[in-house]
């Protein structure tokens, strides 16, 4: 088996000398890799396996099933690695079970275009290298668009493909192998080990730690030097850069105990340069987890519905950052696959289990078309309507000792009501599915309208139907990014849809905001880390002295992808491999400040300053930031001293002067006791 791995290292080294070829990626960590794909069926699995292996002691193990449905049914091994600019191919080890199936990579290059390369059909049984070099012909999609791989370039993922199904199977794949120009050094990979999962620290005696790991592929001893640098939330740089010399052995990384140079809570970045990359990861230091409370506003989108996460460690990181709700959705077309049953996967009685066991809420959506009805649409006829009110009461009823909050579709006024929107439609749907749900249970909370931004045109459309009366709650998504909530006005948008409801005398109903968001994608309309975090919680403390407000939901809870310039994948308050980002601490610093509090008034606290004042049991606590970058706070106070807690959850002593306070704020709000 080795020898075929050589044969292959010297067909990629057939353009000339000077090259080196190293395995940049051979599945002996501790930890399997993560599982993607689309259409995954749930008895798929992926884990590590020391049967067989075709390099060292263990290869990774996929077990496979693809069922005879439509739509794109692929598996991914994904486990990145940026390679070196100068590489030219690149091989994988499989091993067949002769099913005929497709195997495929997929690289992601610096402008966030995806490239994905054919690698060969499944069609032999035991262990095949299957190679390609990186200049041959391909599929490209996304980013900048333009077929040009723009180093650095990232190995994502090795990719099974559904070429015959149904099948079900089991494949393995070893041995990642990259052929370039350059020094054996120049493919050393660093990355930081925290020593807690995923790099969330909490207390003050658990302040961050963890191990510096560096490996490298290469057939002999490599030595060479490490920089590790700390930055700060803002991507500032936090003390001096460390310089570790290291000594890398063959099959063997070097692995050292890292003393980090971070004193303050937050979340940081961890930035190694070794040999030719540069790899940023974070991590989260926080004094304590913000609590969850029956009624509290606070929630999240999820996409379990979707087989995405992990449980239960997603849903404790959830609860940890103050985050008692969770939007997701169970879809018509996964639970009713042939006329009139029903059926529930395992996945989705699990995750809602899981909710239930930690005292997280869900709010599921009722959605999107079924194949048996109107050929997929939204439903219109007689009996697609009837169908869907049925799918709604199977899913009360299954879920009836967990879920009592349920929403009527997803954003109706754009694609995801198919062919395309329709008012009259929609408002027929909602007062169908309203005294149904009812019927089923009485204390359920029906949540209607759901509009991709707070569209007022289609909102009074139905409201003048009487879908208003046909509803307990409404829900928008006000996402206004880039621009801050004050810059984009939130509070006015708020104030025009509440005299919308007064209008047509539904004013009592509650206003939910299941969605919105401060996506981080790397183009104008991305923001910062930093931005994202100050503006995710600008707005909700602007939406909570709103008391027509009740819920509030942020989209999402987790980067959905790995392109750096697409919004779908940039989104999360934590990454797509579970790490932070910096909304993360500041959600769980605002849920610990105000969390149960109430909101009592705006207080006047200087030009350009917003001010609010809340309070409840444990006394009172005033947020203040300014309207844009910059402005100064200034408040006349009783106390001598106050307690400051900045965004990250930082706290400090503040004196006053003559019973007055003054101080100069940043974009971030501070919470001051």
């Amino acid at each position: 088996m080795a020898r075929a791995l050589l044969h292959v290292i010297a067909w990629l080294s057939a353009a000339g000398a000077g090259t080196v070829s190293v395995v940049v990626e051979d599945y002996e960590a501790s930890a399997a890799p993560r599982r993607g794909g689309e259409g995954v069926q749930p008895e798929s699995r992926l884990s590590l396996s020391k049967a067989e292996a075709f390099r060292g002691k263990q290869c990774a193990e996929l077990r496979y099933v693809f069922r005879q449905a439509s739509g794109l049914q692929y598996l991914e091994v994904v486990t990145p690695h940026v390679l070196p600019t100068t590489a030219r191919g690149l091989a994988v080890a499989v091993r067949g079970d002769g099913s005929g199936e497709f195997v495929r990579v997929r690289l992601v290059d610096a402008k966030g275009e995806w490239h994905q390369f054919d690698l060969g059909a499944v069609d032999f049984k035991g262990w095949k290298v299957l190679a390609t070099r990186l200049d041959a012909s391909h599929g490209t999609w996304g980013g900048d668009a333009n077929k040009a791989m723009e180093p650095p370039v990232t190995f994502h993922s090795v990719l099974l493909d559904s070429l015959v199904k149904p099948a079900e199977g089991v494949v393995a794949f070893d041995a990642v192998t990259v052929e370039a120009e350059g020094r054996p050094e120049d493919f050393m990979e660093a990355s930081f080990e925290p020593s807690e999962p995923h790099g969330y620290f909490w207390g003050r005696r658990r302040g961050p730690s963890g191990t510096l790991v560096v490996s490298c592929g290469a057939p002999e001893s490599v030595r060479s030097t490490v920089a590790v640098r700390v930055l700060n939330h803002r991507e500032e740089p936090v003390g001096e850069p460390q310089k570790v010399a290291v000594r890398i052995e063959p099959g063997e990384p070097y692995r050292r105990r890292l003393r980090l140079p971070i004193e303050r809570y937050g979340v940081h970045f961890i930035e190694i340069a070794a040999g030719a990359t540069t790899r940023r990861q974070s991590l989260c230091w926080l004094p304590e987890p913000a609590p969850t409370w029956p009624e509290s506003p606070f929630g999240v989108c999820t996409h379990f519905g979707q087989h995405k996460h992990t449980l239960p460690d997603t849903l404790g990181l959830i609860a940890k950052m103050g985050a008692t709700w969770i939007r997701d959705e169970i879809s018509w077309g996964a639970v009713e696959r042939k006329k009139g049953h029903y059926t529930f996967e395992p996945y989705y009685d699990a995750y809602m289990q899981a909710a239930g066991r930690l005292g997280i809420r869900p709010l599921i959506i009722f959605d999107y078309g079924n194949g048996l009805y109107d050929n997929g649409d939204a439903p219109r006829s007689p009996e697609a309507v009837a169908a869907f009110v049925r799918y709604c009461q199977e899913l009360m009823r299954r879920y009836a000792a967990v879920c009592r909050d349920w929403e009527v579709w997803n954003e109706p006024n754009i694609f995801f009501w198919k062919p395309k929107p329709n008012v009259q439609d929609y408002a027929a749907l909602m007062k169908a599915v309203y005294p149904a749900t009812k019927a089923v249970n009485p204390a359920a909370t029906i949540v209607g309208i759901s509009t991709a931004g707070t569209d007022l045109k289609f909102i009074e459309g139905v409201l003048k139907l009487g879908g208003g009366k046909a509803m307990d709650a409404i829900s928008v998504h006000p996402y206004r990014y880039p621009r801050s909530p004050e810059a984009s006005d939130f509070l006015g948008e708020m104030g025009r849809l509440k005299a919308l409801l007064d209008k047509y005398e539904v004013g009592h109903l509650k206003v939910w905001l299941t969605e919105f968001g401060y996506p981080t994608q790397l183009d104008p309309r991305g923001v910062s880390q930093a931005r994202s975090a100050s503006y995710l919680v600008r707005t909700c403390l602007h939406a909570l002295t709103l008391p027509y407000v009740e819920r509030l939901f942020i989209y999402d809870f987790q980067d959905d992808g790995l392109d750096p310039k697409y919004n779908e994948h940039n989104f999360g308050v934590i990454r797509f491999d579970n790490t932070p980002k910096a909304a993360y601490a500041a959600h769980n610093t605002m849920v610990r400040m105000i969390g149960r509090k109430r909101f009592v008034r705006a207080l006047d606290a200087g030009k350009d300053v917003i001010c609010y004042e809340f309070s409840g049991d444990e006394g009172r606590v005033i947020a203040a930031w300014p309207r844009a970058e910059t402005a100064t706070f200034s408040l006349d106070v009783t106390a001598r001293r106050l307690a400051l807690t900045d965004l990250m959850g930082n706290e400090s002593t503040l004196r006053t002067a003559s019973g007055r306070l003054t101080l100069p704020l940043t974009e971030d709000p501070v919470f001051l006791r």
